[in-house]
């Protein structure tokens, strides 16, 4: 193999400064959730993460930096998840597409029920900076939705009348609707959240009327 084809080892300094920016936001992450996003100041994140705020700074111009650094990294996770599914789904076209609704159940959690409150707050007040920038993270996980229901489409095992970015959208219409009920209602479990999930994913393949109607 041609070794100017590989890519060469990250020296001791890129080390270091991927280890800072992982305190950094495991730091910020922990306060946002527990203290809140508002209360928070960049302070207190330097201090958590063991870090002189200046230096902070040289990673993060502000919170929202921070906050968006953070979903960021978990839009990676889960869409690095979402193209093994893509490349062997499920059969059944609700276990596919209930496979891929799951991320977004995946990347919430009863102990961060704060952190989405704070998340889904900030990018209300600032719609047009915060935000529009996570929208973009949203808009790579619909593609991606999209994409599944193409490829079962192309399997013949949707309709091909199905127009799969609008399908896609509604779909995560349906995620986004069960993420606001589970942040703002404590008797809303994770469990729960994936049921009504799957549920409307169900309704939605099945249809709401009856077969010598449709």
């Amino acid at each position: 193999m041609d070794s100017s084809l590989i890519a060469p080892a990250p020296g001791r300094r890129e080390l270091q400064k991927h280890e800072r920016e992982r305190r950094i936001l495991i730091a910020a992450r922990r306060l946002f959730d527990r203290k809140g996003y508002a209360k928070t100041s960049m302070e207190e994140v330097a201090a958590r993460a063991g870090l002189a705020v200046g230096t902070l700074y040289n990673y993060f111009h502000s919170k929202d930096d921070l906050l968006l650094a953070i979903m960021r990294r978990e839009a990676d996770r889960l869409l690095r998840i979402g193209e093994r599914i893509l490349a062997d789904p499920p059969k059944d076209p609700i276990l596919a597409l209930a496979a891929m609704a799951d991320l977004f159940v995946e990347s919430i959690s009863a102990e961060e029920r704060m952190l989405w409150r704070e998340l889904f707050a900030a990018a209300i007040t600032s719609p047009h900076d915060l935000g529009a920038r996570l929208l973009e993270l949203d808009t790579s996980l619909v593609a991606q939705l999209a994409a599944l229901i193409q490829e079962l489409k192309d399997r013949r095992v949707l309709t091909n009348d199905v127009d799969a970015t609008q399908a896609a959208m509604t779909i995560y219409g349906i995620c986004i609707s069960w993420g606001l009920a589970f942040v703002t209602n404590e008797e809303i479990t994770v469990v729960s959240m994936r049921s009504g999930i799957i549920g409307a994913i169900r309704m939605i393949v099945r249809g709401l009327l009856p077969r010598a109607h449709q």
